[in-house]
């Protein structure tokens, strides 16, 4: 198999401005510090910002924009993952890097000085098109600066920096604000940032020096009105919950073509048929990572109101699927997983995905409600398999042109699917009702459909592995295999 320019620089082997010795060495060790810490500290925000986000706006007199704070964040990261793929490509991952750590700090000292409710907003587009692009340039970086044997090591630490912090991120945001302010929470978080940019910069100049990961990118022009109709059917799906059983199903329906007409420029020619290699592993990827994301308010809400939990008793569902997405992290960083074949693994976390949403719907209604807690677990643990499988793929199988561009359509499919899920999962809730036994059927509905969808994808895995004519052209863009 030809080896990347990216590969290449991560060896030593002389990069464009000259010999490797006129260049400063990689410090691939201090670039993978910089990788998971970036995603520690996005985790850690996020969930520590959803904890402290009713005490902010009450404060501020902006408890009716609660919606709109976290909705104009998502639409920011999604409008910010679509730009990302030709951002990185045409600057450099590196610059979009720290575009990105500029962005989300930035909105972060916006939001923690905020004294109205469009103050605050404001900070939080900032920090959605901040993580957006961070997103995109963490596995960029990744693709370039990593030979493929080790990818999926990091990759599993990336993992592992996701998940974790959310385990810390609403106690700890709590405490500190019941104790101090929730401003104290945001503050020290631009500076953490500020300083971990200091400490790394020797290993992002090094691959600035290299030019790794640049490419060719189709115009902005091009990407705008597919951004705009992707954006415009994730937020209806987004509104469905709060609508009228006759309108919430149809809203949804509507939503999904508005996303997938919009979706398709952005992905590889030959994706939403699944044509083998770059288009499935891309299109795949959407399809088995944002379920898991999309059914998180269910479980907790079905064992609320189906088994009269508590709300910190039913919250700690989400926590187990924590744990087992972290667990996910921890089998892709060891070196053995490496040699594990890319698709057994995507199967493998889909099969256990399928196995804990069938526990998670016999727990939530007549088995113990213990099955419920496992099965979330197994969930994530699946997921995390499978994702960061499919990361590794989509990595290896686009070349160093089109690694921005394939980056930037997998995470607008996990986006996009992890919305579209919620919006059914709230169809359903808005048509069975979201309070005792009702809660529970509509829970298990989406559950189990969710589970036989992706049923029906697992005779599909097999297309990531590309075709004998696919294989040899590796360098080519996705339009010339599409």
């Amino acid at each position: 198999m030809k080896r990347s320019g990216g590969d290449a620089g991560a060896s030593g082997a002389p990069g464009p401005r000259g010999a490797a010795g006129d260049l400063p060495p990689l410090r691939p060790h201090l670039l993978t510090v910089a990788l998971v810490l970036t995603v520690v500290v996005a985790s850690f925000e996020t969930t520590a910002t959803a904890t402290l986000m009713p005490a902010a706006l009450e404060e501020i007199d902006g408890t009716p924009f609660y919606a709109f704070v976290f909705g104009v964040f998502t639409l920011a990261q999604l409008a910010a993952l679509a730009v990302g793929g030709w951002l990185c490509p045409t600057y450099g991952p590196v610059r979009t890097f720290v575009l990105s750590a500029v962005l989300h700090g930035g909105g972060l000292l916006v939001c923690a000085t905020a004294l109205s409710p469009w103050w605050l907003l404001a900070g939080r587009v900032l920090q959605g098109a901040g993580t957006g692009l961070a997103l995109i340039s963490v596995y960029v970086l990744v693709g370039s600066c990593f030979p493929e044997e080790r990818r999926g090591r990091v990759l599993g630490l990336v993992a592992m920096g996701w998940a974790a912090p959310g385990l810390l991120g609403p106690p700890v945001a709590g405490v500190v604000t019941d104790a101090v302010s929730w401003r104290a929470v945001l503050l020290p978080v631009p500076i953490v940032e500020a300083a971990m940019l200091l400490a790394v910069w020797p290993a992002l100049a090094a691959v600035s020096a290299r030019r790794l990961g640049r490419g060719t990118a189709a115009p902005l022009r091009s990407r705008l009105a597919p951004i705009a109709l992707v954006s415009t059917g994730v937020l209806t799906a987004m509104t469905a919950p709060d609508l009228a059983p006759t309108v919430a199903l149809p809203l949804v329906l509507v939503s999904v073509a508005l996303i997938v007409v919009g979706a398709r420029p952005l992905f590889p020619p030959g994706a939403l048929r699944l044509a083998r290699g770059l288009p499935s592993a891309v299109l795949l990827r959407g399809l088995v990572g944002g379920p898991w994301m999309g059914l998180l308010f269910v479980v907790p809400l079905a064992l609320a109101e189906g088994r009269g939990y508590s709300l910190s008793a039913s919250g700690a569902v989400l926590s187990c699927g924590v744990v087992g997405f972290t667990m996910g992290g921890v089998v892709h960083s060891l070196a053995w997983a490496a040699r594990v074949d890319r698709a057994r693994m995507v199967l493998a976390g889909m099969v256990l995905q399928v196995a804990g949403m069938g526990a998670v719907a016999a727990g939530i209604g007549p088995v113990a409600a213990t099955a419920a807690y496992v099965g979330w677990g197994m969930t994530g643990l699946g997921a995390s398999l499978a994702v960061t499988a499919l990361n590794a793929s989509v990595l290896a199988l686009a070349g160093d042109a089109d690694r921005g561009g394939a980056t930037s359509a997998m995470a607008v499919g996990d986006a996009t699917t992890a919305a579209v899920v919620s919006g059914l999962a709230g169809a359903a809730i808005a048509v069975w009702g979201s309070t005792g036994p009702a809660a529970v059927t509509a829970a298990q509905t989406v559950l189990l459909g969710t589970a036989a969808a992706l049923v029906l994808l697992m005779p599909t895995v097999h297309r990531l592995r590309p075709g004998a004519a696919a294989s040899t052209d590796q360098g080519a863009s996705p339009r010339a295999r599409g």
